[in-house]
């Protein structure tokens, strides 16, 4: 089973030789726009990780005035990518990153939702970059100075705290991170980034069923990142919700196709569930994508004992 680093705080762990190796042959360009007005978000900074290198892609790339932003030379592959500008809900997504000669591919459009009532003054976005400047050269507790101070002076800038529950995260801080984003989600509860980084911090903390609990706050359509997707599904499995795990699995998959691990498991929670017809379908992809694998041999012995007859 894979075991993902959940939450973007995962962006802590990169060496320096990972960011001196990022370059490759992807693209990839982007939209940012207002999800009521639909108008472009200028400063929206794009974070991005590919978690099969554990390479984070920088610097960041930032919005201009029309809303969108580009990236080359990136490694191919799948990609987390957090979209984050105070005073809008962040929006963590999974991307394939591919190699096409000539043209760029499509623009990755993607809408972002102003929080309502939140004024932000200039001079808290300035402080703000400076903390997430920080926050990427892991200096954790000059970030959360940074932050804290912002908040006090600022209370309605409460979002920040977000940024100070990454920041516990990537320190392995996991009661403290829930703490932080726990400020954010009691005027915010309707923000599924909040209610995914509370069960994943539960998650990592190891109280699986509290971390069930939150990633059952979540819809299915709220996630668009492969990485919190996969762990829903496995958390929610493991507790015996196993129709709810089949959802997520089945998202987890969609994101990508190629996901080896998300098939397996989809396999699985499909046998619980009585869908012998989609286990099969399952199980079937996941041996032609990872047929080397230690879990190809129960694979096989299932699919034989659902097909017999």
């Amino acid at each position: 089973m894979k075991k993902f680093i959940t939450c973007f705080a995962c962006l802590a762990l990169f060496t320096a030789g990972a960011l001196n190796s990022q370059q490759g042959r992807g693209k990839i360009r982007g939209l940012v726009l207002d999800e009521e007005s639909g108008q472009p978000i200028p400063d929206v900074t794009v974070k991005m990780f590919n978690p099969s290198l554990n390479m984070q892609f920088q610097p960041s790339p930032v919005t201009g005035k029309d809303g969108t932003w580009n990236a080359n030379y990136m490694r191919t592959g799948m990609w987390t990518l957090e979209f984050d500008k105070v005073g809008y809900a962040s929006q963590t997504i999974s991307q394939n990153v591919v190699y096409e000669s000539g043209a760029l591919r499509d623009v990755l459009t993607v809408k972002l939702r102003m929080i309502k009532g939140l004024v932000v003054k200039d001079t808290v976005f300035a402080e703000a970059k400076k903390a997430d400047q920080l926050l990427q050269e892991k200096k954790y507790p000059e970030a959360r100075a940074i932050l804290e101070k912002i908040i006090a002076d600022n209370p309605e800038a409460y979002v920040l705290y977000k940024n100070i529950g990454t920041s516990y995260f990537a320190e392995e801080n996991y009661e403290e991170a829930v703490k932080a984003y726990l400020k954010v989600y009691e005027k915010t509860p309707e923000r599924a980034d909040i209610v995914a980084a509370i069960a994943n911090a539960y998650n990592n903390l190891g109280n699986k069923a509290e971390a069930a609990a939150w990633y059952g706050k979540l819809t299915v359509g709220d996630v668009r990142d492969i990485d919190t997707a996969f762990n829903a599904g496995v958390c929610l499995y493991n507790v015996g919700s196993t129709a709810e795990a089949f959802q997520y699995f089945k998202k987890s998959v969609e994101i990508d196709p190629g996901f080896a691990d998300g098939y397996y498991q989809l396999g699985m929670a499909s046998v619980a569930q009585g869908k012998n017809d989609e286990a099969v379908d399952a199980f079937k992809k996941f041996l032609e994508l990872a047929p080397d694998s230690p879990q190809a041999e129960t694979a096989k012995s299932i699919m034989e004992a659902l097909t017999k007859k």
